[in-house]
């Protein structure tokens, strides 16, 4: 979060931003203030850390040339040279498949790129079966795209955080 991002002074050993929109402007004074409270979370990063950035956002993606970190990417759309990204239905990193996209039981395009974003972060660090494990077994959490029920075919379901633009239309 933003609020929290603003007063850090420290970055931990994995950082990752999965991406960055025109939200929370009713609180910072300005989208540079937004951005710059996000950049504190790799701000003070060093070279034994690990900083993944989403590819396809030009915010996130521009945040490559400010790290001192190791940077790994994530994309949909693209190939990034040191990272993961979406072949097909299969989800790579540096080559390696480490699941397909139907191993995610959480529906949406974003949830794909939050797996993406996460194997990223761990890649050697945790075994690639681990990581289709927990794809096909975490059911999301309340109030995100929360299945309530399903009704004469009709899925209904819970989307309460989604609090902005960007995330309801995700969702959506």
């Amino acid at each position: 979060s933003s609020f929290q991002l603003m007063s850090m002074s420290q970055s931990p050993h994995i950082a990752v931003v999965t991406n960055l929109a025109p939200n929370h402007l009713d609180v910072h004074r300005s989208m540079d203030e937004y951005v710059d409270a996000k950049r504190n979370i790799f701000r003070f990063q060093t070279p034994d850390d690990i900083l993944v950035l989403n590819l396809d956002n030009a915010i996130t993606r521009s945040f490559a040339a400010e790290s001192g970190a190791e940077v790994r990417f994530f994309s949909r759309l693209d190939r990034p040279m040191h990272g993961v990204w979406l072949d097909g239905d299969r989800i790579v990193f540096d080559g390696q498949e480490l699941m397909r996209r139907d191993d995610i039981r959480i529906p949406g395009e974003h949830n794909v790129e939050n797996y993406m974003a996460a194997c990223a972060a761990v890649a050697g660090l945790v075994p690639p079966a681990v990581m289709r494990q927990v794809a096909r077994e975490f059911p999301g959490v309340e109030h995100r795209l929360e299945l309530v029920r399903a009704i004469g075919g009709t899925m209904w379901y819970n989307d309460s955080i989604a609090s902005s633009p960007t995330r309801a239309i995700a969702g959506l």
